[in-house]
Parts: C-alpha cells; sequence; structure tokens
C-alpha cells in the first residue's frame, strides 16, 4: 500500500519589511496552490536572515520532522532553507534521515543520486555567493555613504534627530534631548553614581525614548552608563563597530530563538563620522576616568567598612578585604569584634602555588576615622584648597605652550612619514624598489607611527589637564557648600560618598603610617599620615600640589 503523503510548508523572509510587502502570502498561496490535492498538516514561517540556522519556525520543523508528522516539505526554493550551502545540505540529509523528502518549485524534487546532488549542490553554492555578493554590496555602499557624511541608519543617537540637507540625511542636535545628555553628565560627576544619577534625573521628570505600555519608560541605570561610555556626544560617531554572528548560546526552547548576535570589529576598522558634540572632551573624559575609578569599588560596603575597595597592596596589586577576626580574639576584645583590612593575597593564596602576601593589615577602626577625619579637614580648608588649585592651574598654563609645541612637532612628523609611505609606493610602482625592501620599509615607518601616535595621546592628554583642573575646581566649591553644615553629623552613607569622590587609593607602606592618594584636589605626592596605636591624628608630610 502506497504511503499517503502528508505535506508540510516552510516559507522565510529576511526582514519585517518584506513580510509586509507579501512575500510570505506569496510563497505560501503558490505552494498551497501546487498542494491544493494533497494533505498539508502544518505551515512554518520565519522571518530572519537564511545564513542562521536557529530558526524558530525552522527548530520546529526539525522537532516534528522527527516525531513523523508529515514525509514531505515544500519550499518555494531552496535557498528559503538556507543561503549557506553547507547548512542546506546537512538540513536535507537530516530531513532524509527522519524519512522526509524535500521539494522545491523552482528546483523541483531533491534527487538523491550523484547528479541530482551535484545539481543541487551548484545551486546552492551559487545562492551562497549571491547572498555575499549583495551583503558586500549593500556595506560598501554604506561605508561611502557614511565617508561622505551621510546617516544610513534607522534610529538617530538619543540627544540628536535627523534632517534631510542636499539629499543627504545628516545628525542634528535635539535640544530638548540635549538638555537631558547633559543633566546625565552634570549629575554623574556630583553623584559618582549610576543609580543615583537615574534616581534624580526620574525626579526631573525626563524619560527614555523606549515605550512600555505606550508610556515613555524612565532611564535605568544601565541606560546611563550607554550614554555616558558614547563618544557621539563629543562628536565622534562610529559606524561598523559590530558585524552579525550566530548565537553562541540561543535561549531555550520555551523562549523566543535568538536569531543573531553581534561581535565588536577592532576598534581601527571602525568608520568615524564627525557630528555636533553636545559635551566638551574634558567632561567626557572627566566621567570616563571616574567610571574606571567607581567599578573598582564595585563591592558594597558593610557597615564595618567605610574604605573598601580604596586599599591596594603595594606589593601584589590586590585591593584589600575585610576580615573579621575568630572567635578566640571576639571574646578578647573589648568591643566584642575586630575587624581588619587585609590584601586578599595574606588572608588566602589567590592561585595554587603563589606565596602568601607579608603586607600590612589595619583595623578598620584606626584607619576609617583617620581617613575620614583628614578628608573632612580638608574640606573645612576652603582657603588652602582654593590656593592649591589656582597654584596648579598657573604651573599647567605654564606648561601649556611646551606642550602644544610638542604636539605640532608630533604631528609634523607623522604626516613625514605618511609623506615617505606615499614616495616608497610610488617607487614600488615604478619599478624601482623590490617587494622585500618595500615591505621592510613600510614595516619600519608603520612602528614609527605607532610610537608617534603614543606620544601625541599623552600629550593630548596633558593639554586636557587645565580644563580637567577647572572642572574639579568646580566640583570642590560644589562639594564644600554641600557638605559643610552636614560634615560634623555625616553619617555612613554620606561618608562613604565623600571618600569616594575625594580620595583616589590608600597604601599601607611596609615602614608604617598611611598613604592617600587624593582625587580632589590632586596631590603633588601620596599624603603620608603617621600615627600610633590609639592616636587620633597626626601630621601630614607635604601640603597639597600637583600629582606627577
Amino acid at each position: 500500500m502506497q504511503n499517503i503523503r502528508k505535506i508540510a510548508l516552510y516559507c522565510r523572509v529576511s526582514t519585517s519589511s518584506q513580510e509586509k510587502q507579501e512575500t510570505i502570502e506569496t510563497q505560501l498561496s503558490k505552494l498551497r496552490e501546487v498542494y491544493k490535492n494533497e494533505k498539508i498538516v502544518k505551515e512554518y514561517i520565519d522571518v530572519c536572515s537564511g545564513f542562521y540556522l536557529e530558526r524558530e519556525g525552522l527548530n520546529q520543523l526539525r522537532k516534528d520532522a522527527k516525531n513523523g508528522l508529515f514525509n514531505v516539505v515544500a519550499v518555494y526554493s531552496l535557498d528559503r532553507l538556507s543561503r549557506k550551502l553547507a547548512h542546506q545540505i546537512a538540513l536535507i540529509e537530516e530531513l532524509e534521515k527522519c524519512g522526509v523528502k524535500v521539494e522545491s518549485l523552482f528546483e523541483g524534487d531533491v534527487d538523491s543520486t550523484p547528479e541530482g546532488i551535484l545539481n543541487r549542490n551548484i545551486r546552492g553554492a551559487f545562492s551562497e555567493y549571491e547572498r555575499y555578493k549583495i551583503a558586500q554590496r549593500m556595506r560598501d555602499g554604506k561605508y561611502r555613504k557614511a565617508a561622505e557624511g551621510d546617516f544610513v541608519w534607522g534610529t538617530p543617537p538619543y540627544g540628536y534627530t535627523i534632517v534631510k540637507k542636499g539629499g543627504k540625511r545628516k545628525l542634528a542636535i535635539n535640544p530638548k534631548e540635549a538638555e537631558v545628555v547633559k543633566a546625565i553628565f552634570k549629575i554623574y560627576l556630583e553623584e559618582f553614581s549610576l543609580y543615583k544619577t537615574a534616581k534624580r534625573i526620574y525626579e526631573m521628570g525626563y524619560r527614555a525614548r523606549t515605550k512600555r505600555n505606550g508610556k515613555n519608560i524612565p532611564f535605568s541605570p544601565f541606560m546611563i552608563s550607554k550614554i555616558l561610555d558614547n563618544e557621539v556626544y563629543i562628536g565622534n560617531f562610529y559606524y561598523g563597530k559590530t558585524f552579525p554572528s550566530e548565537p553562541e548560546n540561543p535561549r531555550k526552547e520555551k523562549r523566543k530563538y535568538t536569531l543573531s548576535s553581534r561581535k565588536y570589529r577592532p576598534k581601527e576598522e571602525w568608520k568615524m563620522v564627525k557630528v555636533p558634540a553636545i559635551i566638551d572632551k574634558a567632561t567626557f573624559e572627566r566621567v570616563q576616568e571616574i567610571k574606571k575609578e567607581m567599578a573598582k569599588h564595585s563591592l558594597k560596603p558593610t557597615r564595618h567598612y567605610l574604605c573598601q575597595g580604596l586599599l591596594r597592596c603595594i606589593h601584589c596589586g590586590y585591593r584589600y578585604i575585610g576580615k573579621m577576626r575568630s572567635k578566640s580574639h571576639r571574646e578578647e576584645s573589648p568591643h566584642g569584634v575586630h575587624f581588619y583590612y587585609v590584601c586578599p593575597n595574606k588572608a588566602s593564596r589567590r592561585r595554587p602555588g603563589q606565596p602568601l602576601c607579608h603586607s600590612r593589615e589595619i583595623n578598620t577602626r584606626t584607619l576609617d576615622t583617620i581617613v575620614w577625619e583628614f578628608v573632612s579637614s580638608l574640606i573645612k580648608d576652603k582657603e588652602k584648597l582654593r590656593k592649591a588649585i589656582k597654584n596648579l592651574i598657573v604651573e599647567r598654563e605654564n606648561k601649556r605652550e611646551i606642550n602644544q609645541k610638542k604636539y605640532e612637532n608630533l604631528v609634523q612628523k607623522k604626516l613625514e612619514i605618511k609623506r615617505k609611505k606615499s614616495k616608497l609606493l610610488d617607487l614600488y610602482g615604478d619599478g624601482n624598489i623590490s617587494k622585500e625592501d618595500l615591505d621592510e620599509k613600510i614595516l619600519e615607518l608603520n612602528s614609527q607611527q605607532e610610537e608617534l601616535e603614543k606620544q601625541i595621546k599623552e600629550v593630548e592628554k596633558e593639554l586636557l589637564k587645565v580644563d580637567e583642573i577647572e572642572m574639579i575646581e568646580k566640583e570642590i566649591e560644589q562639594a564644600c557648600s554641600e557638605y559643610m553644615d552636614k560634615i560634623d553629623n555625616a553619617d555612613f552613607e554620606l561618608k562613604r560618598r565623600i571618600l569616594k569622590k575625594w580620595v583616589k587609593e590608600i597604601n599601607l607602606p611596609d615602614e608604617g603610617g598611611i598613604l592617600i592618594k587624593v582625587r580632589i584636589p590632586p596631590p603633588e605626592k601620596p599624603i603620608k599620615i603617621q600615627f600610633s596605636q590609639g592616636e587620633k591624628v597626626v601630621q601630614t608630610q607635604n601640603t597639597i600640589s600637583e600629582e606627577v
């Protein structure tokens, strides 16, 4: 008895716009017409790229094929199964093992004879080649438009809008959203916290573009972080940062599948387009510096560890952790419990075979008291701070002219290397230099160019330092006025917030004392405080001046 043919229809389009143009319905209507006199048991539809195997409809089809739900899969053309030849062959072989035959309106029955397989592979190879050519043409076209300053993407970044000028789409500043971006940067410089920045932005009534239930949602700390990291706000918009790739860890079957993921290209391959800036570069650099520092203090402090995240071991570089003494110590302690800051490599070996660190440890109450009294005394002495800042500005202004000349000289050397490369290529083109000599010379010039670029970046940072100092001066003025009335009765949270803002790092030298590297204002050297157990404070070895 002949088996009854049970048909499954599979259709796929690459984008949602194709779906709206009814290409899915076109495929289905033709397939239904061809198989109208046969039993169609199920229809499977995907709206995604044919380059990936992780597709919701295709995964369900493969599962149903194993369960024997049908014995024929009908497609509009074989490239609907997959645009990638290897995937196409693997899918057909998998279905054949399940007793399922693949039929195509264009290619007809998929023949398993050597001639049929050859014909199928040739068609698949052309299909894959066509996909690559289409993708390359689209990518080249976007890169060309981007190089001409045309905005070829869909949604503009927050703070910007798209305007058309001379037939091209350009990014222009959206005044209302730009005010929100400026507020986010300003508040973060005050709070040093993503959560508190998001909270204040919410209280000011600002909302993100994203909608949920028809309403704009509040800015989350994650959104705030993305905005603070985005170079578009200093005028650098990058195209081609990522490329699509097959997901390494697709989501569980009960949930919708991740159709693709994206990976980052090396930064040198990104294409930069200059756009109007909303934030000045000094502010942006200051925020990045603070974010890096705050990442080091990401551990949640307890009430016993005011300086958690600020101490760094001078021997192995690890940040100190908090430790509580053993039960016997607790019983002997007049306070009931003793807490200490200890290098984690002293508390236990970080890696097998690594020797234990012999760095100093210190009682949390002793350190927290000394550091807090020192910082609070700085905040109270406004005149001393102002004088230190003015001295910094004068000194760095004197260095500006030297650094500017150094910068111009380095840029000139970089241009000279570029000219040398051009001459070498001309010589090679005229046949006056061999390929081996050309490669050797270019390699040498590239090495020189890389070194020059490093030096240029260092000088650029020096040139920005004056602006940074002026910004720090404003922060100090604001901090002093904000904390002056509260500092004598500050609770743990306020103390923690002030220390995170003012202290960059604390070290414990082997010979005794405490080294404090102050962030606001920048010191010339770490400030050393000598103390003896039970003594409150002490002396500072040097005055506040520029950090070297």
